[in-house]
């Protein structure tokens, strides 16, 4: 079958990248969300390694998509305040997840899970604040050699 041009008008193409755009977020933190469940049940991660790759496939596009094109993000300033916050959330996020799993496996430790997602938080939220930092300047540095390259133009 022959595929034919565009046959959307330019309303009907911006309802479909945002319909596609929404449904790409919506699987990428469904995805995660699997995830964090199955492993709180106890899942294995031999369970859990299809998930994982498809979530970390789409991480990674998404994120080299966009600091190919120099985008930091609709909503959110690239700024040290927004990357501690960010770090501090997935950081809570994760050690939930730790303390829970921990906890499921040993209720009568709780002072031992605690100390797990204490250390856990502490670690994740120095990762995740220097990869967003480097993240963020990267996407800096890019953006700004995306203005200086010359721009095509039609004569």
């Amino acid at each position: 079958m022959k595929t034919n041009k565009n046959m959307l008008d330019e309303r009907q193409e911006a309802e479909l990248l945002k319909i596609e755009r929404n449904g790409c977020w919506f699987a990428f933190w469904a995805l995660l969300a699997a995830i964090l469940i199955q492993q709180i049940m106890g899942r294995s991660w031999e369970q859990l390694a299809g998930e994982w790759i498809i979530f970390m496939v789409l991480a990674v596009y998404i994120c080299v998509a966009c600091l190919r094109k120099g985008i930091w993000s609709r909503n959110y300033r690239m700024d040290t305040k927004t990357n501690a916050a960010f770090s501090a959330l997935g950081a809570l996020v994760f050690s939930g997840v730790v303390f829970m799993t921990a906890y499921f496996r040993k209720p009568e430790a709780i002072r031992t899970c605690l100390m797990a997602a204490g250390i856990t938080f502490v670690v994740l939220f120095i990762v995740l604040m220097v990869s967003l930092s480097l993240v963020a300047r990267a996407t800096q540095k890019r953006r700004e050699d995306l203005d200086r390259e010359p721009e095509d133009t039609d004569v």
